[in-house]
């Protein structure tokens, strides 16, 4: 019988990173014939046409246009629900996994270790190290992994420093580019396909329009490099989104005085159809079906992963230029086109460009982050522009040689058969799933709380009593809780853990915290433990629901 896998990543069909990793892995561990593959589909709906593209087992965790509004309400009651909480236990009894791959930043995935589910299948888990030091939140939750990955070789070393061997780290799974991001036979024909003139020298960068995202330093690095040097032919490309969760890019090149010299890339919601102009508004007329729907492409709206490799081989020059990144898949997507990379010299692009023989861009500086606790890069704008000028200044023929020993060094460095020999590691040395356990059941006490002396003592037997399943006595998490008993104050977590103090929702002002709180807060835990229970031992019966079903 096959080892039954549940890959939890972003919807395959979705245009992020996350996406594509999930989609290539789970494609490979496949035709391995060793396992047989489900999927957690975030941000993946049942009634999304683009899920007949998925040819395994997928679970969708948004909502269907035809759903409730009770559904609804449901789905946004807890912002973790969207990675996959909210129906994780029914996905979980419906393929009963003997392992678990999750893929995602912690604040994604750190729900799991506080399912009932929890210790009947083997975790796997790459998340995201985008910075140093790590914050002990975060520590604490990779330790609870049967097995962890990181996605970079600098995360490795980030890991293996401050976690000792407290986290069971196997290695780094860095991802690949997928098979279709290759080189064009023919540069200038392929622009002149594209609708840009061959003549044209472009700067590219394919990232998220996000806070970590430098975009303000690239435009004012490009206004300085036409400024100094009157260059009339170079662009810069930026296959990027608008509006969204960052900065106002309208406004930006404006301000530097650019906005006639950089590309966007728009697709239209009518026809589908992919076009290149300069910034026209969110939405512009389609060259394509002349409809008024045409948009800066973005996470739902974008090109395919074949348009996208059509994008990246326009490119002379590719700058992943952020503060801190994960993984960074535009420098890999790039260098698999044969397109030289440039990148911040931090977090895992530090290591990466290195491996793609690529121009890491010296830091000014790095700055402590309130938020996480963690180190973000200021890059040196003027080593960018010294670099865009000594790059486009060289005879075409050393340009090809550098676009040659780029796709050299990816195919030597990265393979996909060697990302997915490591994660084969971690399945086939764990047991198969005990979903045929014993039923267990929490017996609640009445609401009195006995007398204690001190906090130390209520808090384990409030574990003891209400969650004894949990492994959290003398954990990071009940230290944690102590602290704010001790402390009497504390900031709700709109996730519904234990703790989140650092998570990416977690924008709150610290409230009143009591014994009450922590009675409340861990029997809603126990009475959600003690329901599964009884629906994974047959003595609950659930109604049937079509998302599951398809």
């Amino acid at each position: 019988m096959l080892k039954r896998v549940l890959v939890g990543s972003e919807a395959s069909y979705l245009n992020t990173g996350y996406a594509s990793y999930g989609r290539e892995l789970i494609r490979r561990l496949i035709a391995t014939g060793k396992y047989e593959v489900a999927e957690i589909s975030c941000y993946g709906s049942a009634d999304d046409e683009r899920r007949k593209e998925i040819p395994w087992k997928n679970y969708p965790m948004a909502p269907s246009k035809t759903d409730s509004d009770e559904v609804r309400q449901i789905y946004a009651s807890n912002p973790a629900n969207q990675f996959g909480a909210w129906r994780f236990e029914r996905a979980c009894l419906d393929f009963k996994p003997d392992c678990l791959i999750m893929q995602k930043d912690p604040w994604m995935d750190s729900w799991v270790k506080h399912s009932p589910f929890r210790p009947f299948f083997s975790w796997s888990w790459a998340s995201t190290v985008d910075s140093a030091p790590q914050n002990p939140e975060w520590i604490n939750q990779f330790a609870d992994a049967d097995y962890f990955y990181t996605l970079s070789e600098w995360a490795e070393g980030v890991i293996k420093e401050q976690a000792g061997d407290s986290v069971n780290l196997i290695g780094s799974v860095t991802m690949c580019a997928a098979d279709e991001f290759k080189p064009v036979p023919n540069k200038v024909a392929h622009r002149l396909s594209m609708g840009l003139d061959p003549d044209w020298k472009i700067i590219g960068t394919v990232m998220r329009n996000q806070r970590r995202k430098l975009f303000p330093d690239l435009l004012e690095a490009f206004a300085l490099y036409l400024a100094t040097t009157g260059d009339e032919k170079t662009y810069l490309y930026c296959h990027t989104s608008y509006p969204d969760n960052g900065w106002d890019l309208p406004q930006l090149m404006m301000k530097y005085g650019i906005s006639s010299r950089v590309l966007f890339s728009y697709a239209c919601e009518e026809c589908g159809k992919l076009s290149i102009s300069k910034f026209s508004d969110t939405i512009k007329q389609c060259k394509n079906c002349k409809k008024y729907a045409a948009k800066l492409s973005s996470v739902s709206n974008g090109a395919t992963t074949a348009e996208l490799a059509k994008i990246y081989n326009l490119f002379d020059l590719y700058i992943q230029y952020s503060n801190s990144e994960g993984m960074g898949i535009g420098q890999l997507e790039a260098a698999a086109c044969g397109v030289p990379v440039m990148s911040t010299d931090y977090s895992a692009m530090e290591s990466i460009v290195r491996k793609i023989g690529g121009f890491p861009i010296p830091l000014r500086a790095k700055v402590l982050e309130l938020e996480t606790g963690c180190y973000r890069a200021i890059p040196e704008i003027d080593e960018v522009v010294s670099y865009w000028k000594m790059f486009f200044s060289l005879p075409e023929s050393d340009r090809a040689a550098i676009s040659e020993k780029t796709l050299s060094e990816y195919s030597r460095n990265f393979n996909w058969d060697e990302v997915v020999g490591k994660w084969m590691i971690s399945l086939d040395h764990s047991p198969k799933g005990t979903w045929d356990k014993p039923f267990r059941q929490i017996k609640l006490p009445d609401d009195k709380i006995p007398d204690f002396t001190n906090n130390k003592d209520f808090l384990d037997w409030a574990i003891s009593t209400y969650l004894p399943h949990s492994r959290l006595t003398n954990s990071y998490e009940a230290n944690c809780l102590l602290r704010d008993l001790n402390f009497r104050s504390y900031k709700p977590n709109p996730c519904g853990f234990f703790y989140s103090e650092n998570s990416y929702f977690n924008r709150v002002p610290f409230v009143d915290f009591s014994k009450d709180h922590v009675i409340r807060m861990f029997k809603g835990k126990a009475e959600t433990f003690n329901f599964w229970e009884s629906v994974r031992c047959g003595k609950r019966k659930l109604q049937s629901e079509d998302w599951l079903n398809d």
